[in-house]
């Protein structure tokens, strides 16, 4: 399945299923059977793990906004919605792990993820049919998962830009908690990718790649900007999310499902601890797992604008390139062949 899906992707009729296997819901060996009870317990899991910090936090239950009309009037629906449900299925108490670790959250760190998720929020792809129906309403559902897992998952918090990542798992799915499960697979294995030193060793990786594949792109950008490669690191973090049409976007997202067992946070830390202090791994050597697709990826786009890059005479030339690509770029233009 693995094979298929890297090789010709997945059909958008069978995400729901394969996705939940690739990232790491559904037990490989697990039966029909298995998968429907499993279903079950995430449900109700998910539901008390929402129900649990909107009564420990009850002013963060409502998302504040100004002169965003339409996104009040969503507000104003969801919070409905909510009671309504709440009323039909209160939330069953649970006793286990999760309710541990919650008696111990960081109320400042909840406050500052619930800042960063409410100034994400209303940008993320509220142009997609998917989130325009019901006024913007799952807009809020998307907003549940993110504080939801930013309560539950303290080590890893809430970092900016995690909202398209968990975007295209609630629009995939149109499952508020199969969305909530998917991301939090995908996050356990990719976190360490929105930690400064993740960023920072995929540019490197990158530097590494390009002095390789094409020196005389690499002397021109060191020689024009100290920061080299910094001018991608939108790309890095956010796997080109923003930058992709949005079927290439998903595309990518299933391919780093594939790739996450490469490099994971805890093999991260363990690689670049130096005495107790941790510090960047040394850049003369990369490890071939470290080369993921959105590296290759990243090193393709430069190499086919290479002509474009090597005219560039000032620093601030090469973000305003990667500015200017946004919502530009086709995976289908960066095959070899095919290269202008």
């Amino acid at each position: 399945m693995r094979k298929l899906v890297y090789e010709r992707g997945t059909h958008p009729n069978e995400r729901k299923i394969t996705w939940k296997f690739l990232f790491g819901v559904y037990p490989e060996k697990s039966t029909t059977e298995e998968r429907k009870e499993l279903d079950r317990q995430m449900a109700s899991q998910y539901q008390w793990m929402k129900h649990s910090w909107k009564q420990r936090f009850p002013w963060a239950a409502t998302m504040r906004t100004q002169c965003d009309f339409e996104l009040s009037l969503a507000i104003q629906k969801h919070n409905e919605d909510q009671r309504e449900m709440e009323a039909a299925n209160p939330p069953m108490d649970t006793n286990n792990e999760n309710s541990a670790s919650f008696q111990y959250v960081n109320e400042q760190q909840f406050q500052k993820a619930l800042r960063d998720i409410d100034a994400d929020i209303p940008r993320t792809d509220r142009h997609r049919t998917f989130f325009q129906r019901e006024g913007l309403v799952k807009l809020l559902y998307l907003r549940d998962i993110l504080i939801t897992f930013a309560a539950f998952h303290q080590e890893i918090g809430y970092c900016r830009g995690m909202h398209y990542f968990a975007s295209r798992f609630l629009e995939t799915l149109d499952s508020e908690t199969e969305a909530f499960w998917c991301f939090v697979g995908y996050m356990r294995r990719s976190a360490w990718g929105f930690t400064t030193m993740g960023v920072r060793r995929k540019i490197q990786i990158c530097e590494e790649l390009l002095k390789h594949v094409d020196p005389e792109l690499y002397v021109h950008i060191e020689s024009v900007s100290k920061e080299k490669l910094l001018f991608c690191l939108r790309w890095l973090l956010l796997l080109f999310q923003k930058d992709l049409e949005h079927s290439d976007a998903v595309r990518v997202l299933e391919i780093s499902a594939l790739e996450s067992g490469k490099m994971n946070f805890g093999a991260w830390i363990w690689r670049t601890r130096r005495e107790g202090v941790e510090a960047p791994a040394p850049i003369t050597s990369v490890d071939r797992d470290e080369i993921t697709f959105e590296v290759l990826l990243c090193t393709a786009v430069l190499i086919q604008n290479r002509k474009q890059l090597l005219q560039y005479q000032d620093v601030n030339d090469f973000f305003l390139f990667t500015q200017r690509m946004q919502g530009r770029l086709q995976l289908n233009m960066l095959h070899g062949d095919e290269r202008p």
